[in-house]
């Protein structure tokens, strides 16, 4: 049985799938030379991958990390993973609009690399606010 669309939520770690479309995202856009010629594919183009990379492996790191009832020591394991994982979706954002402002990627794409990347922003600080409570 289905649910009517007006009536679903969201999964509780949607964020790990968008994490993995971002990455295989930037890893496709980054790879074009159209975007990114070769001859900077050392100085940007790994920096953005790496970024989107480590943003996935973070989030899945966070994940795996069980946190039983009052078990302080893996909460903090857990919250240190998705700060860094937030950490690391500002300094692609960034990276991206250098990007952008450099090589002139067209706008369309930008605005769906961003806005993958700021869902997963989004999506990352609601995870931590509902453990938070």
């Amino acid at each position: 049985m289905s649910v009517v669309k007006s009536k679903r939520g969201e999964g509780k770690l949607l964020v790990i799938t968008r994490a993995n479309e971002l990455a295989a995202y930037t890893i496709k856009i980054c790879s074009n030379e159209k975007n990114f010629p070769k001859r900077y594919r050392w100085c940007i183009s790994n920096k953005l991958v790496e970024a989107a990379l480590s943003i996935n492996n973070n989030i899945v790191a966070a994940n795996s990390v069980y946190v039983a009832d009052n078990d302080e020591q893996a909460y903090n394991l857990r919250r240190q993973y998705q700060t860094k994982a937030l950490a690391e979706t500002y300094a692609l954002l960034s990276m991206i609009d250098i990007a952008y402002r450099t090589f002139g990627i067209e706008s369309g794409r930008v605005e769906f690399w961003t806005h993958l990347a700021k869902e997963v922003q989004a999506l990352l600080r609601n995870w931590r606010k509902s453990e938070s409570k």
